[in-house]
């Protein structure tokens, strides 16, 4: 019995944290690489609904009728399977919204685990059902050691949530504190351009505040991004818009490349670890030698970034956009005086 009914209620949480977020999950849709045929509006705002539906059905229902709802449920949580599965061969770091609201679920090898579960035990949910049993009948027939089972189990299943709830999730910041963004020195960064030319992060923004995306070409929702640059490059005035990749230039595709628009190879990654929990992701750095906004992660949060970061310019006097400064080639002697700190 244990078997629906950890499904039924896995289906109703994640179903209940997705109600009224139809954007997180469409962004979730497609980070994970959905395909476009299952990203439509229908389909992204049905899902909570569905997975609501199941999750009922789950505990409700047995027999045959067990046994179909099982088989929907298998089918659905192999995707999900494949779907981490492809996320994870690419190396990217995703956040699935697999629950909605409930907040970060990166996906990682322990996602992959997850699901694997989820999905032995949808099989064996829909086995239950077959052999005419379900989780009602089963609780009709429970004696005094069943029920102290089941209460153990539940014990458990909680106490496992709260451990790992607590583990996860930082603590609250007051409102007065995030009104004090705290304008840390740029860190030291390498990155090269197409020509081979390199720049350490204080250099590139030594002449005009840059706003850095981190896209990459295996990340559907940084094709979203990519597309909004062109537009976002006549709102942002006196900022430059720059876009960074960890992989080798040449194989960025045309899709995810726009006139004007620097592209710049993250040499060793030193930029992406420090800014980039995710792609995409974005970070404003300031002329003055201080990051000026960010970093955030997710094409939701980036769009939103972008927007206030065009609001304050708004509001701003006007202010001459920087000619373009031309960067030469940095040697070993200088990658040691400027590590971004102020020292060698």
């Amino acid at each position: 019995m244990l078997a629906p009914l950890t499904c039924g209620v896995v289906m109703l949480i994640s179903g209940v944290a997705k109600v009224g977020r139809p954007t997180a999950t469409r962004e979730a849709f497609m980070a994970m690489g959905v395909p476009q045929a299952l990203r439509s509006e229908t389909l992204v705002t049905s899902l909570p609904f569905v997975e609501i539906a199941l999750g009922v059905l789950l505990l409700a229902t047995w027999s045959w009728p067990l046994a179909v709802v099982g088989a929907a449920t298998t089918a659905l949580f192999a995707a999900y399977w494949v779907l981490v599965l492809r996320v994870l061969r690419r190396g990217e770091e995703v956040d699935c919204g697999c629950f909605g609201a409930l907040g970060d679920d990166r996906v990682s090898a322990t996602t992959l685990a997850r699901n694997s579960l989820l999905v032995v035990l949808a099989v064996l949910t829909t086995a239950f059902g077959a052999a005419g049993s379900g989780v009602v009948p089963a609780v009709r027939d429970f004696g005094t050691t069943d029920w102290w089972w089941l209460v153990l189990s539940v014990a458990v299943a909680a106490t496992a949530v709260l451990v790992v709830g607590l583990r996860r999730h930082e603590p609250a910041v007051a409102d007065d504190d995030l009104l004090d963004y705290e304008r840390a020195p740029i860190p030291f960064a390498l990155l090269e351009d197409e020509s081979g030319t390199r720049v350490t992060l204080r250099q590139l923004a030594a002449e005009r505040p840059q706003l850095l995306l981190f896209l990459s070409s295996h990340c559907w929702a940084c094709e979203s991004i990519a597309e909004n640059v062109p537009a976002w490059m006549s709102q942002l005035g006196p900022v430059q818009v720059s876009t960074v990749f960890t992989e080798p230039l040449q194989r960025v595709p045309d899709k995810m490349r726009r006139d004007g628009v620097p592209l710049w190879f993250d040499v060793e990654q030193g930029a992406t670890d420090t800014f980039a929990h995710g792609r995409p992701s974005a970070v404003l750095l300031g002329a003055d030698g201080a990051l000026a906004g960010g970093p955030v992660t997710g094409a939701n949060a980036v769009v939103t970034f972008v927007e206030e970061i065009v609001a304050e310019l708004s509001s701003a006097p006007d202010l001459p956009v920087p000619v373009e400064p031309e960067h030469a080639s940095i040697g070993a002697h200088e990658h040691s005086r400027d590590d971004g700190h102020g020292h060698a």
